[in-house]
């Protein structure tokens, strides 16, 4: 085989250098977008957790489940459904998909499901809280005041002043 033959068949460098830049780029511009989808999946999957919990919590109100964990088992089939589910602070904490949920007495003594972010910001931004005979509620939550294990939403203004929006009719 000729010298000719071998540079022919052997790549150059610069074929070589040539796909590492692309892959660079390509790499730089998906990354964003990857963890744009990753928050947006993480607040759709908060929001309809929140949805099953709180449909259980109106079946088992009366009960007045004191933890996450009491109103997952009382759910028709929500425990299977939830099998990636870590509970905290012995249940009264659930931690699923970047979200934390509890259920707690919210204003005029009703009960409530809320949902916040693991980190705000990282795993997702939005807030969400639904209580007992009322619509469920969305928080931009743009500043990341509620995040983490001690930063659960207040429930003591739920209106439009502070910030939240009916999550039915929310395009946030």
């Amino acid at each position: 085989m000729s010298a000719e033959e071998v540079a022919r068949r052997s790549p150059s460098w610069g074929r070589y250098l040539t796909l590492v830049a692309i892959s660079a780029v390509v790499v730089m511009i998906s990354l964003p977008r990857l963890r744009e989808f990753a928050l947006r999946e993480n607040e759709n999957d908060a929001r309809v957790l929140l949805g099953r919990l709180a449909s259980t919590l109106e079946v088992h109100a009366a009960e007045r489940p004191a933890h996450v964990a009491d109103l997952v088992a009382a759910g028709d089939g929500l425990a299977q459904w939830m099998t990636d589910a870590e509970y905290l602070e012995d249940g009264k904490l659930l931690r699923r998909h970047g979200y934390l949920f509890d259920v707690v007495q919210g204003p005029d003594e009703r009960l409530a499901v809320r949902a916040w972010p693991w980190h705000a910001g990282r795993t997702g931004s939005r807030v969400f809280v639904d209580l007992v005979g009322a619509a469920p509620l969305v928080h931009p939550n743009d500043a990341a005041r509620w995040s983490g294990l001690a930063g659960a939403p207040e429930l003591a203004t739920l209106d439009a002043a502070a910030g939240w929006r009916d999550a039915t009719r929310s395009n946030e």
